[in-house]
């Protein structure tokens, strides 16, 4: 059957006996009706030699696209050459690449913001190229010569990012490529692997660390407390907003965070009296710190006496006090919202505490951190 093959009328079609509608407008071209697949194809003659190609499946491929590819084709054709029946795929470049990947995945927009930097600074040359061209020789030598003139944190940033790009593009495209990075791992051409920091505030230093906090602004103050009391990561805490608190069942929420879970934590009497104040007179969009920056909290600290920190040794204080306390680790990964290692399928997959189960431990540990403030 001869017609206009266009989007309305395959979506209009219930043929399934594998007909073929012939394109009027472009001879050679058609679409084969079949129970599950409508499949685009090319058949005509080379040579003097009947000849048929496979383009592509509709909807995943569109008329249009479907059409440029049979003229393609043809062209090849009608000059004698017997084309490849593996038609070329329109392959993204690697910038549209990990906008896909951080779409699919959900990727939050600080961390996209992150990943963009990184590949303006240091894969600019490669954005604006296919994905396939990550598989060459000289995309290779550009990743030996990053990891060979870049500090440890950046080489590893490197090896996830693109390394996680390229399995995207692998599984999406049908491609091949092996990241440049495991090649270099296995002839030991990588740094080593950067080691978690050490812990700079030391137990016996909180009282001094409490005796500057007391001497800055209420908000900045409350700020710091917080976050001790609850070991949130300093974005969660300093991103709360009204809405988040409710003070009366007695709930702080999170609701979004670094591992993509929402949190929350039951309000502690200390936890109440902070948030009490911070959300009077506010709209429940507010902020709750508006204006504090968390990046330089510790440094007005440290400029009224506080001895050396990072923010996330507060998040490691509250770690080690459960720890010292005998809290278990289902307790403390639930407070610290920590995911259990794959192989742990029992907290994996098993066990799921609340806010209300771990009430009990989390006041346990203000306890102690206070008492030590205080020594």
């Amino acid at each position: 059957m001869i017609v206009l093959i266009s989007e309305s009328l395959l979506m209009r079609s219930t043929a399934t006996d594998g007909r073929i509608l012939r394109d009027r407008v472009l001879s050679g071209f058609g679409v084969r009706l079949n129970a599950r697949k409508r499949t685009f194809l090319v058949a005509t003659s080379v040579r003097g030699k009947q000849f048929r190609m496979m383009l592509g499946y509709w909807p995943l491929m569109s008329v249009e696209e479907a059409r440029s590819k049979a003229m393609d084709v043809l062209r090849q054709c009608r000059n004698g050459e017997q084309p490849s029946r593996k038609v070329p795929q329109d392959l993204p470049t690697l910038r549209e690449a990990y906008i896909a990947y951080c779409k699919a995945k959900g990727i939050k927009p600080s961390s996209q913001r992150r990943y963009e930097s990184f590949y303006r600074t240091h894969f600019g040359p490669w954005l604006d190229r296919p994905v396939d061209h990550m598989g060459h020789g000289a995309f290779a030598e550009h990743c030996h010569d990053f990891a060979q003139n870049t500090g440890k944190s950046l080489v590893e940033l490197g090896r996830g990012v693109i390394g996680a790009v390229i399995k995207y593009v692998n599984a999406v495209y049908g491609l091949n490529v092996v990241s440049p990075f495991v090649r270099l791992a296995g002839a030991g051409l990588l740094p080593e692997r950067t080691q978690p920091r050490a812990r700079v505030l030391q137990e016996s230093e909180l009282p001094q660390w409490r005796e500057a906090v007391d001497k800055l602004g209420q908000r900045q103050r409350d700020y710091l407390y917080l976050v001790l009391y609850t070991g949130l990561r300093r974005n969660e805490a300093r991103d709360l907003r009204h809405m988040d608190i409710n003070l009366t069942e007695g709930v702080l929420s999170v609701p979004e965070t670094k591992t993509g879970r929402p949190h929350t934590l039951p309000l502690t009497p200390r936890m109440k009296a902070i948030l009490e104040r911070r959300c009077a007179d506010l709209e429940p969009e507010d902020l709750l710190f508006k204006g504090v920056s968390a990046d330089h909290m510790w440094e007005m600290a440290m400029r009224h006496g506080a001895p050396r920190f990072m923010l996330h040794d507060l998040r490691k204080m509250v770690a080690t006090v459960g720890q010292k306390l005998g809290l278990g680790d289902a307790v403390l990964r639930r407070i610290l919202n920590h995911t259990a290692p794959k192989t742990d399928v029992l907290n994996r997959h098993y066990v799921g505490l609340t806010d209300r189960d771990v009430r009990e431990g989390l006041q346990r540990i203000q306890e102690e951190l206070d008492s030590m403030m205080k020594r």
